[in-house]
C-alpha cells in the first residue's frame, strides 16, 4: 500500500481534512507509515477532524491498544493548537451520503464523510489508504 497523504481528488486551500488512517499512522509508532504522517503533521497549515472521525480513531485505538491508550490519544489530539475536532453539517452529511451511495462500496462512509469534508472547504484528505482519496 503506498501513502495517499496529499494525492486526492480535493485539492486545498490550506485545510487539511484527516482520515483515520492518518491519525493512527500519527499515533502508533509501529505504523509503517508513522514518519511520514508526522512529517506532514507537523506543516503549518491547520488540520480538521471531523467528528466521525475522532470517534472511528478512537474506536480502532481502543480496539487495538485498550482504553488508556485510547484516552491518552484522544486527549493528545483534542490538546494540539493545530487541530480543530468539529462535527459534520448537514449538507456534509448529505454529500457524504450520496458519495458512499454514488460508490457502491468503493468508498467507505468515513471516507466518504473525509471527501464531503474537503469539497466543502476545498481541503486536502489526509490519508493512507485508497478510499478517501475518492
Amino acid at each position: 500500500m503506498r501513502a495517499y497523504a496529499t494525492t486526492n481528488t480535493c485539492t486545498g486551500d490550506g485545510v487539511r481534512v484527516a482520515d483515520t488512517s492518518f491519525l493512527y499512522a500519527v499515533l502508533s509508532t509501529s505504523d509503517r507509515f508513522h514518519e511520514a504522517a508526522v512529517a506532514e503533521a507537523s506543516k503549518p497549515e491547520p488540520i480538521v477532524i471531523p467528528s466521525e472521525i475522532f470517534s472511528e480513531t478512537l474506536a480502532l485505538v481502543h480496539y487495538r491498544r485498550g482504553f488508556k491508550v485510547a484516552r491518552e490519544a484522544g486527549r493528545w489530539l483534542r490538546e494540539q493548537p493545530r487541530v480543530q475536532i468539529a462535527p459534520s453539517s448537514a449538507s456534509v452529511l448529505e454529500g457524504a451520503w450520496v458519495l458512499f451511495v454514488r460508490k457502491r462500496g468503493r468508498v467507505s462512509y468515513p471516507d466518504a464523510v473525509v471527501l464531503a469534508w474537503c469539497a466543502s472547504m476545498r481541503g486536502t484528505a489526509l490519508a493512507y489508504d485508497k478510499g478517501s482519496t475518492g
